[in-house]
C-alpha cells in the first residue's frame, strides 16, 4: 500500500540523523525505545544538559529535545550545523533562543499544556501546607513534641488570593481560591474579561494586587 510505501521510504531518510534527549530520565527512555514513532532514528540520551553534548554529538544532532536547565543560546546553536528542530519538554521557552532559532532555520516546539493541573494543585498544597503549618506541625511530631505553641494558622476563606500570571496554571489556582470562599484578584499581561467573569475573580495591577493580597501565588517564567 501507498501508505506504508511512504512510511519505509520516512524511515529511510531518517536514518543517520540523530534525535537527542537532554536531561533524560530512565522511565522516558524505556518509553521511547518502545515507541514506534521513533523506529528508524538513531536515539541518543544524554543525562546532562545540551551545553555539555560532546563536539560530535552537536555535529549530528538534527532534533534536540531538552527541559528547562538547557540553555539554547546562539553560541549553541551555531555548533550544530545539522540542527532542525528543538522540542522543549515544557510549557516554558525563555531558555531558547528563540531569535537565533528563527535565523538558522530551527524549528521550535513547546508542550503549551504541561502539567496544568499538576501544578496547580501542587500550589495549592502549597497554600495550605503555610496556612496551616503542616510542615511545622509534621517536624514537632517526628521530635516527639505535641504542643500547638506557635501552629496557630488561619482560615483560607475569606482571604484575598492575588495570582500573577493568569495563564493557563494561574487560572486553575485562582479557581481553586474561588472555590475556597477566597476573594481572588490577577494581575496579567493580557487581561481577559470575559474569563475573569467566568472564573469569578477580577484583575488588579501589579502594584494593587499586592497591596490588597493575603496569599500571593507567581505563575510567569
Amino acid at each position: 500500500p501507498a501508505s506504508e510505501a511512504d512510511e519505509m521510504t520516512a524511515k529511510a531518510e531518517a536514518r543517520g540523523q540523530e534525535v537527542v534527549f537532554c536531561e533524560s530520565e530512565g522511565y522516558e527512555q524505556g518509553y521511547l525505545d518502545a515507541c514506534e514513532a521513533c523506529d528508524g532514528w538513531e536515539i541518543r540520551y544524554f543525562e546532562g544538559t545540551v551545553n555539555e553534548l560532546p563536539d560530535e554529538v552537536r555535529e549530528a544532532v538534527t532534533v534536540l529535545s531538552c527541559f528547562i536547565r538547557s540553555r539554547v543560546s546562539r553560541e549553541f546553536i551555531e555548533t550544530c550545523p545539522n540542527l532542525k528542530l528543538v522540542a522543549t519538554r515544557s510549557a516554558g521557552y525563555d531558555h531558547i533562543d528563540l531569535k537565533a532559532c528563527q535565523e538558522w532555520g530551527v524549528t521550535v516546539c513547546n508542550v503549551p499544556q504541561y502539567g496544568e493541573n499538576t501544578v496547580a494543585e501542587h500550589t495549592l498544597g502549597l497554600i495550605l501546607t503555610l496556612s496551616r503549618h503542616v510542615y511545622e506541625g509534621v517536624d514537632r511530631v517526628k521530635r516527639g513534641n505535641l504542643g500547638l505553641d506557635g501552629l496557630l494558622g488561619f482560615d483560607l476563606h475569606g482571604k484575598t488570593l492575588g495570582v500573577i500570571g493568569a495563564g493557563r496554571i494561574g487560572l486553575r489556582v485562582a479557581r481553586f481560591g474561588v472555590a475556597l470562599n477566597m476573594r481572588v484578584l490577577a494581575y496579567d499581561l493580557r487581561p481577559n474579561d470575559l474569563l475573569a467573569e467566568v472564573v469569578g475573580f477580577e484583575y488588579r495591577d501589579l502594584d494593587g494586587l499586592l497591596r490588597e493580597s493575603d496569599v500571593v501565588s507567581v505563575h510567569v517564567p
